[in-house]
């Protein structure tokens, strides 16, 4: 029996000979089926990666001995056609064995939220402040067709970005740039033309997401930012005098208050004429919607009523009526 083994064996390593056998693909027949299990790592395959190259980074994270017996494998089992992007949990060991568990599962995805209101310095749920800088500032991260359009500043275009829940494969910040200014850019970029108008459009869409609770508020709050930047009046928007405070104090107002308002900022529209320079804000899909299609009316006044909803006003005097029909209610 042993001769009989002996012929075999020898058999065997004559045909792989024959073959020119690498030694890593020795050791993936040989010694990593004594090995199974003694590592396990989390690897993500990206969107647009080819099979070649995954299978060469878990053979550098030494949990396959030879990346060309995995590929096999993997063709055999079918993975090569239907292995998805996303995060694969891979214990080490031979080929087929690591083939198997790719083939038997679903990958894991990371879950990103851009939420509306967010702040354009950190508008997204991961990565720290510089990292997020870093991800806005690369302009690759954005559809080609629509990087003509984008401020300059990174937290200028935090505001194209569309409010989302967002599947990453990995938790990478440029992928859910790209994903979310592919949404955005979708759903609104025909309808923005020029750099000039895209941030003015903008910077309106934000003041409306800060300043309105209701949506059918959002084109009448945007007829009133119109017909004040008609007659040349101080917009007046305490949404825009919260974020000043902000950027210069790190606070964030809960109640703008008399001595509030007189902050030394751009961004201050009780003192400074015209729209803030840049966003406030990162806008929901509704606030765009109204500074693009903004109602018209004669308003040039709004108080908040209590229970979220506005009162409009034509004239001052109307306006002071609704001021004090606001105290009187609080």
């Amino acid at each position: 029996m042993k001769k009989i083994l002996a012929v075999l064996a020898l058999a065997f390593v004559g045909a792989a000979a024959a073959y020119r056998w690498k030694p890593s693909q020795w050791k993936d027949v040989f010694v990593m089926p004594f090995h199974k299990n003694e590592k396990t790592a989390q690897l993500f395959l990206k969107e647009g990666e080819s099979l070649r190259h995954f299978a060469q980074r878990i053979a550098e994270e030494d949990l396959v001995a030879d990346r060309r017996n995995l590929l096999y494998w993997l063709g055999r089992k079918g993975a090569d056609r239907s292995l998805r992007a996303g995060g694969y949990l891979i214990s080490s060991g031979p080929s087929w064995y690591v083939a198997e568990q790719l083939s038997s599962s679903e990958p894991s995805y990371f879950s990103a939220i851009i939420v509306p209101g967010a702040l354009p310095q950190r508008p997204f749920s991961l990565g720290s402040d510089e990292a997020q800088k870093a991800a806005l500032n690369d302009l690759d991260n954005f559809p080609a067709a629509m990087r003509r359009i984008l401020p300059d500043a990174a937290e200028g275009r935090a505001a194209f970005l569309l409010p989302e829940t967002y599947s990453l494969t990995e938790a990478s910040l440029p992928e859910l740039v790209r994903q979310a200014s592919a949404a955005w850019y979708a759903r609104f970029g025909a309808l923005l033309n020029d750099k000039d108008n895209a941030l003015r459009t903008a910077v309106i869409a934000s003041l409306l997401q800060r300043e309105a609770q209701i949506d059918s508020e959002y084109p009448v709050i945007a007829g009133v930012i119109e017909n004040r930047l008609a007659q040349n009046m101080l917009l007046q928007i305490d949404a825009s005098v919260v974020y000043a405070w902000y950027l210069q104090k790190g606070e964030t107002l809960k109640r703008v208050l008399f001595k509030h308002l007189e902050v030394d900022s751009p961004y201050n529209t009780y003192k400074s004429a015209g729209l803030p320079p840049l966003p406030v804000c990162v806008p929901s899909p509704q606030a765009w919607e109204g500074a693009l299609a903004p109602e018209k009316n004669d308003f040039l006044y709004y108080v908040a009523r209590g229970d979220g909803s506005h009162r409009f006003a034509k004239t001052e005097a109307e306006h002071q009526k609704n001021v004090l029909l606001y105290r009187k209610s609080k």
